[in-house]
């Protein structure tokens, strides 16, 4: 059997006093209609349960002290007050994350009470949490009796407390954003102010210090500004505004003795908003025994990453304007101008002396880039002018004078006896003095190899091909050597005098221009490579050939002839010319004179770059011409040989070409025809005759090289062959023919190294199966018989 227990009293009934007390307990925690929040709840929980000092606070972190948002004390709402978390109960409350209660504060906070102005010896306190969790501040009690229903009160403070760290969210987010845009707004004044200091002309270095120093007291209501300058332990003033305290201009101390120490080791700004909170001992500092100083931001002045003095701002007071990041961002942003400032004044003062210095080293470069431009040709047949505007201009004693990269140079060259008109337009990277040495280097290199052909036979027996090859490698180890820095794009061109062939390499260079018949037109640059100095990506050298008719006229120069600043005539903007055609009609329309076309150049925009342009024309004399020229005479006996060769009757054609060439021995396809019969004839030597002939009066015929080449191998001149084979590589090293010729030839000679270089880049270069086949089967010979070779030497 279970006994039902029934209280001695009616559970249900309530007294009026009871109802009252839960009336006004509901009123604590929904929110007040009107007035302050934080003051509302802290008069009706006083009022409620009778308590002497209830209070709302805020705590700091960063700083350690509680902020009152609202204090009630025996009735009197009490004015916001601000006290240290360290010997108040409330850090309890902090470091628990719950409430703490004490019936014995003055034993465990002795002089609490004090710090409030308030009396009470039983404190509970409860946690304000965000809603992460962190505690942001806190409720508290303080009463001078046990506070009355202790238990109910820490659940009435538990249903408080939320909606309490709501609102103390929501007013932290407010005045932050407050303090955000006045912050913002002082910083835009502040920012505008050191851009009317920045635009502003200073006569002097000292006002310059004064307008900075009186703008930062106005905008950061310091009473006193300081510029120093620093040197090895001293600290100099250099201008002071404001309440100067008795501290001069001139006035010096030692670095340890102020409060800028600090800053000068970490060049860092240092700043202290009571120098008693600081651990550096600055109350010992001069500043503050003699001058009372406590409060200062100073920012190190940095002049290539040396501190050279400071500005600094002081008060002899704690308190203010706080010092935040946007008041030390725009004390930064002085110091740095005022520190390029400095710098500016110095660097006009030492531009002065270096630019004397520097146009007499304009001079001297001017003077001797001068002699190694320019033409020294002796030919009838080519005429070359050259043209150069460089962009810089100097003055040097009186004199007037101008420096740039742009470099044009002639001269003429025997070259197996025959007269060479070779020309270089180059164009070395930098302005000024960095172009005009990469030109000098160029210049004197060139020189030297021109000295060298003209006075030793090794030299002059060479073939054009084979001289332009070495020349371009020689001018480009030599600016290899610099490692990238000293570049330069160039035309490097040869023309035969008699002949018209025109021989030319190209390196990231413009094209060059043909003007026919009064029609300008591009060359095509079949092959062409990086500027003179990097590494050429081409795994064979290669140069392009063109031959010249008379009257031809070709014209050339750095890319400073296009990079014109064009004036728009409808839209009025100014824009960089990026048509390189632009030239074609500049020389057609002043049909090929080079000064017209200068002025036609300018005429159109202004130039941005160095200008170098050249022209050069071909017009043999008419006897030379009458004797190149392929005439009627021997065109019926040509025919009547290839009629004779369908036939079959090879004597009969025979004495046909012989009569051909007895009626005109410069008749090129009598010659042509000539060279392939003596072959088919195996009669090598007559080949070579007729086949040295026809190359004579035209250079450019690769058919005719490679049989030249074949023909001397026929007659064992093996070394005669490579010539032969070697020129025509450089001229076209995708013929596949000539490269497997010369394969075997080098292969015969012996040079079995060389014979696989060119077999294995012949089968690269074949997608033939049955070539393939033969050229890999040739390769395996030789290197069985180069290992044969060697196997015998190390025999040996």
């Amino acid at each position: 059997m279970f006994t039902e227990t029934r209280p001695s009293y009616n559970p249900y009934e309530i007294s009026r006093e009871s109802h009252e007390i839960l009336e006004s307990l509901s009123s604590v925690v929904l929110s007040p209609a009107s007035g302050d929040f934080f003051q509302t709840r802290v008069f009706r929980l006083a009022h409620v349960f009778h308590l002497s000092t209830v209070w709302i606070a805020e705590w700091k972190k960063e700083t350690s002290q509680f902020q009152t948002h609202a204090l009630v004390h025996l009735g009197e709402l009490s004015a916001p007050k601000s006290y240290n978390g360290k010997i108040a109960p409330c850090s309890e409350v902090i470091e628990s994350k719950s409430f703490f209660h004490t019936i014995s504060l003055e034993d465990r906070y002795p002089g609490f009470e004090s710090v409030l102005s308030v009396k009470g010896s039983h404190y509970l306190g409860y946690p304000l949490k965000s809603r992460s969790g962190e505690i942001i501040g806190v409720i508290a009690i303080l009463n001078r009796k046990p506070i009355p229903h202790i238990d109910r009160v820490i659940r009435i403070l538990e249903l408080l407390s939320v909606r309490t760290a709501q609102e103390l969210e929501r007013r932290k987010s407010d005045t932050y954003i407050s303090h955000a845009i006045e912050s913002v707004y002082a910083l835009s004044h502040s920012l505008k102010e050191i851009h009317r200091l920045t635009t502003s002309h200073f006569e002097s270095i000292e006002d310059l210090f004064s307008g900075y120093l009186k703008t930062g007291l106005q905008l950061f209501h310091f009473p006193l500004g300081i510029i120093s300058q620093t040197n090895q332990d001293k600290y100099k003033i250099l201008k002071v505004e404001g309440d100067s305290k008795g501290i001069k201009k001139g006035d010096s101390f030692r670095i340890v003795d102020t409060f800028f120490s600090k800053a000068n080791q970490t060049k860092k700004t240092v700043f202290y908003e009571d120098i008693f909170s600081s651990e550096e001992n600055l109350q010992k500092t001069p500043f503050f025994k003699e001058y009372g100083l406590v409060k200062s931001i100073e920012v190190p002045i940095l002049i290539d990453g040396k501190v050279e003095g400071s500005i600094g701002f002081f008060s002899e007071e704690v308190g203010g304007i706080p010092i935040e990041n946007h008041f030390i961002e725009v004390i930064e942003v002085m110091s740095r101008s005022i520190a390029y400032e400095i710098e500016k004044r110095e660097a006009a003062e030492e531009l002065k002396k270096i630019k004397l210095h520097q146009d007499g080293d304009y001079y001297l470069t001017s003077l001797l880039v001068k002699p190694l431009g320019g033409t020294t040709i002796e030919s009838s047949n080519v005429k070359i002018e050259f043209l150069t505007k460089q962009k810089k201009e100097f003055s040097f004693q009186g004199k007037q004078g101008e420096i740039g990269g742009d470099l044009s140079v002639a001269h003429t060259i025997l070259l197996r006896e025959k007269k060479h008109t070779v020309f270089i337009n180059a164009d070395a990277m930098g302005k000024s003095l960095q172009g005009a040495a990469g030109a000098l280097v160029l210049g004197a290199v060139f020189r030297s190899i021109i000295e060298r052909t003209k006075n030793r036979e090794e030299y002059q027996i060479k073939y054009p091909e084979q001289w332009l090859r070495e020349v371009f490698d020689e001018l480009n180890k030599t600016f290899e050597s610099f490692d990238y820095t000293m570049l330069v794009s160039l035309i490097l061109g040869l023309v035969e005098d008699e002949s018209g062939l025109l021989y030319f390499v190209n390196a990231e260079h413009p094209h060059i221009i043909l003007y026919r018949d009064g029609i300008a037109s591009f060359i095509k640059t079949k092959y062409s490579y990086l500027k003179i100095g990097a590494t050429l990506p081409q795994e064979r050298f290669a140069i392009n050939i063109f031959q010249l008719q008379k009257g031809d006229v070709l014209f050339g120069g750095s890319d400073g002839k296009d990079d014109i600043l064009v004036h728009g005539a409808c839209s009025g903007e100014h824009f960089l010319n990026t048509d390189e055609k632009l030239f074609l009609e500049h020389v057609r329309r002043r049909e090929g004179n080079l000064s017209g076309i200068v002025r036609s150049i300018q005429q159109t925009g202004e130039l941005t770059d160095d200008l170098s342009l050249f022209r050069l024309e071909y017009n043999p004399e008419s006897e030379t011409e009458e004797k190149t020229a392929s005439t009627q005479d021997g065109l019926e006996q040509i025919t009547k040989f290839k009629q004779e060769i369908r036939k079959g009757n090879l004597i009969a054609a025979q004495t046909l070409l012989e009569s051909a060439y007895e009626l005109n021995d410069r008749n090129l396809e009598v010659l042509q025809s000539l060279v392939k019969f003596r072959i088919t004839n195996k009669e090598y030597e007559q080949a070579v005759k007729y086949g040295e002939e026809y190359l004579s009066l035209k250079a450019d015929s690769n058919h005719i090289l490679l049989s030249l080449s074949f023909a001397y191998q026929k007659l064992g001149k093996i070394n005669k062959a490579i010539e032969y084979s070697e020129r025509l590589i450089l001229r076209e090293p995708q013929h596949l023919k000539n490269t497997t010729h010369l394969a075997v030839l080098y292969g015969k000679k012996g040079d079995f190294e060389k014979a696989k270089e060119f077999l294995n880049f012949a089968i690269e270069s074949t997608n033939d199966k049955e070539q393939l086949e033969k050229l890999e089967k040739y390769l395996s010979r030789i290197e069985h018989v180069h290992a044969k070779q060697k196997s015998k030497y190390q025999l040996e």
